[in-house]
């Protein structure tokens, strides 16, 4: 059955044509492949040739005595000292191949073959001997014979069992070939393609080589036996360029010296000609002493013809040690780009990457986990992303790290707790707007049918205000009613708690202080003589440098401001209750002998809707459609009225740090103001109808309007970033951290992605009613809902999302 199924099996690729062509270019495994040849070009010293041959005989032509009468001079030693007698013309020719080129150092003047080869000793090492060959032999016998030319053209045999035989040969028999291959000169003027051990009459004379015509060679074959170097295939002997192994220049590019002045130029030459001289004058006889001297030798050329040599010598390497220097060079040339660069530098470059690169480069190796355990760079990253912007609440939330690393990590080893903490702060961020997550929920019944005008909570407090006259305290982790707060004959409709110290502002006329640990009110604050319709805090900032460069800290004492229907502003100093006062009695004072009252800031011809504060400053928003700017260090003084609105204020907003202010109308615009001069710096056009509601957080600005919509902008060019659209009715409260909006109307509770801008889930799906007012934190959701019961009546409930819980089957050990 097997062999039925496998006879009528078709194979997929059998008639495919080939996408890539084999090819073996390279049969001897040397490293002389055409495009290595060309990237080598481009690292060493390369002339070409036409330029080489117009030089040299423009040089030869312009000096042709001194050339002749050096040419002769030269051939009647070498007759002399190796017996040739062959005749002019063949002197001739073994002369002119191209054994030297001009290196970096004498491109300006050549000098001429004639001239190079004497100036061999005179100017140290001019051009150095076309090859150096070590050959080898039987080392099993504890003998090694091996042939060098020395600088004088000496070419000696030497075998440390003590039978040296020295030849002197003619630097001018080592002739390059037309095709720019070089050849070796063995001993006694014999080829190296013959035997060590082969005496001169098996030996070919170099002479009967060059006149015996080349025949190309076979090229091997995984069955044939590799030829020699001397006989590769021409492209694996490519013309290399052969620039000058020494930096030395010629004396010819030195006429213009004064000779009888010793310049540091001359020093210089002079005294690498002696060092030369000194580390040529003995002849190697050892294998260590050879590489000795070319390892000596080699610091005298220039980085050009360095890499000539290095790649000369790779040129004579066989394959598996290419392998061997490649893992070696590979290796040295690994930097760990983190690991060895300084702290500050590195924080640097970090700083850049999220957190999903930086987690994964944690992984690479030790030392960059530990590098990336990093407090500073955790928390940055932290402000960064927006998860935390305040370092106090950093610090705070850094108190208990081991709690934090047992509930939230599970790793082994040393986590830094800036990593958890901005594991767990992200965790809960992707929670809110992943609408397959359920927060925990609790729902309370709260005022009856009562408008919840107010509302502010905490890690402890949820603290609502209502027009019923009352204050209504609930546990945030459980949601239970913990105190009423009784006292206002009026509803509420301004709230704002400091610590334990609570403000309400009713339409009693009166501003109470609150202490939320005993529900006691401690203080009650008269003067205006209308609603309080807007309050708010201004805790101690830094607002600049002083002349000393120390920090400018106002106020020195938190501050409230309250806003009235009367028209005026009050400036009160805040009174800071501590939790466990006993036998409070209650302050009541009127406006002229209230101590706590600074200042009474009039202006405004209509009612005062809206305040922001910050250090010295604040900005009101009127019905009289203006906005004022007020600085505290100048007593209270109205700075600027701003004017370009052509309807009621109902909201306002500030940055400091900017010097800019935000105010939105029933005009449908939004301003942006520069509070310093005074100047209208941009109208931001969109919404349709009242704009009851800005918020600036963390750079992000959101506006909210009768028009259903929601829009972030940035606060800097005025850009609009987006539009959220899917309410069905007015926006009647709303809440941003820059990360995430939440916005509520009738029937609806809604959260939106504010980096995205786009809708991300409903946080209530059973609200019959309206929304009155929602509250978030990084964690936690807390809106005041009514529901429509049977009898059509609505009935006002507190509802808590929470985030932060971990559900059974995400609890960590």
């Amino acid at each position: 059955m097997d062999s039925d199924i496998g006879s009528h099996f078709v194979y997929p690729l059998i008639d495919k044509p080939a996408r890539f062509e084999y090819k073996l270019v390279n049969q001897n495994g040397k490293l002389a492949e055409v495009p290595l040849h060309k990237e080598y070009q481009k690292l060493s010293l390369f002339e070409s040739i036409h330029n080489h041959h117009q030089q040299q005989q423009r040089y030869v032509a312009e000096h042709s005595d001194l050339g002749n009468h050096d040419y002769q001079s030269r051939e009647n030693s070498r007759k002399r000292n190796a017996g040739d007698d062959d005749d002019a013309g063949e002197r001739d020719s073994m002369i002119s191949c191209e054994d030297i080129t001009s290196s970096d150092t004498d491109s300006n003047t050549q000098v001429s073959v004639s001239s190079r080869i004497h100036s061999y000793r005179t100017n140290g090492l001019v051009h150095p001997p076309t090859k150096k060959r070590l050959t080898s032999g039987h080392e099993s016998m504890g003998s090694a014979n091996f042939q060098v030319e020395s600088p004088g053209s000496l070419s000696a045999t030497i075998a440390p069992g003590g039978n040296n035989n020295i030849s002197t040969v003619d630097l001018s028999s080592a002739v390059r070939e037309s095709n720019g291959n070089i050849q070796n000169v063995g001993h006694n003027g014999y080829n190296d393609n013959a035997s060590p051990n082969n005496n001169s009459q098996n030996a070919t004379p170099l002479r009967d080589q060059l006149r015996r015509p080349k025949t190309p060679n076979t090229i091997n074959s995984p069955s044939q036996t590799p030829v020699s170097d001397i006989e590769e295939d021409p492209i694996q002997q490519l013309p290399l360029p052969s620039p000058s192994a020494s930096p030395i220049q010629s004396d010819q590019e030195n006429n213009d010296d004064d000779e009888s002045s010793e310049t540091p130029r001359r020093m210089a030459r002079r005294l690498n000609l002696e060092m030369i001289e000194n580390h040529m004058t003995n002849i190697p006889g050892t294998q260590a002493e050879l590489i000795s001297t070319i390892d000596h030798l080699a610091q005298f050329l220039t980085p050009q013809n360095q890499n000539h040599l290095v790649f000369r010598l790779l040129q004579k390497t066989n394959r598996s040690s290419l392998s061997t220097f490649n893992g070696l060079l590979n290796d040295s040339l690994k930097r760990d780009l983190i690991g060895n660069l300084p702290v500050e530098i590195v924080m640097k470059v970090l700083s850049y990457l999220d957190a999903e690169t930086l987690l994964s480069i944690s992984k690479v190796c030790k030392k960059w986990f530990k590098i990336i355990n990093n407090t500073k760079l955790w928390t940055d990253l932290l402000k960064k992303d927006k998860l935390i912007t305040d370092d106090a609440v950093i610090r705070y939330e850094l108190n208990e790290p081991k709690e934090l690393i047992d509930e939230w990590c599970t790793l082994p080893g040393e986590i830094n707790p800036a990593q958890v903490l901005y594991k767990k702060r992200k965790m809960i961020v992707n929670r809110w707007l992943d609408p397959k997550y359920k927060p925990k929920r609790i729902s309370v019944k709260g005022h009856g049918n009562k408008v919840v005008t107010c509302l502010q909570h905490d890690e402890e407090n949820i603290v609502t205000g209502v027009d019923d006259k009352y204050i209504l305290i609930y546990s945030t982790q459980t949601g239970q009613l913990m105190k009423v707060l009784e006292g206002h004959e009026g509803g509420v409709w301004a709230m704002k708690y400091y610590g334990n110290t609570l403000v309400t502002g009713s339409t009693d006329r009166s501003v109470r202080i609150w202490n939320m640990a005993t529900g006691k009110c401690t203080h009650i604050f008269r003067g205006h003589t209308s609603t309080i319709r807007c309050l708010d805090i201004i805790t101690p900032a830094v607002i600049g440098k002083d002349a000393h460069g120390e920090d400018i800290v106002f106020p020195e004492h938190p501050l409230l401001v309250t806003g009235s229907r009367d028209h005026n502003i009050h400036v009160w100093r805040l009174p800071i209750l501590q939790e466990d006062a006993v036998g409070e009695t209650t302050f009541d004072s009127g406006e002229s002998e209230n101590p706590y009252l600074i200042a009474v800031l009039a202006g405004h011809t209509q009612s005062v809707r809206s305040l922001s504060g910050y250090g010295n400053i604040i900005v009101s928003g009127s019905y009289d459609s203006t906005v004022r700017v007020w600085d505290l260090l100048d007593n209270g003084r109205c700075k600027h009225i701003l004017q370009g609105h052509q309807d009621r204020v109902y909201s306002t907003a500030i940055d400091y740090n900017k010097k800019v202010c935000f105010s939105g109308s029933m005009d449908s615009t939004i301003n942006i103001w520069n509070f310093e001069t005074g100047e209208l710096l941009k109208v931001l056009e969109g919404h349709s109808s009242l704009v009851g509601l800005l918020a600036l957080v963390d750079g992000v600005l959101v506006s909210a309007a009768a028009d259903a919509s929601l829009r972030i902008w940035d606060p800097v060019t005025g850009e609009l970033k987006s539009k959220l659209r899917g309410h069905a009715a007015a926006i009647t409260c709303f809440e941003h951290d820059g990360l995430k909006v939440v916005s509520g109307s009738e029937k609806m509770l809604k959260l939106w992605d504010a980096q995205q801008g786009e809708f991300a889930r409903n946080l209530l799906d059973d609200v019959t009613g309206g929304i009155w007012q929602v509250r978030v934190d990084y964690k936690r959701c807390v809106a005041a809902v009514q529901r429509v019961n049977s009898a059509d009546e609505g009935e006002t409930f507190i509802e808590i999302l929470d985030f932060s819980e971990l559900p059974k089957f995400e609890k960590l050990n």
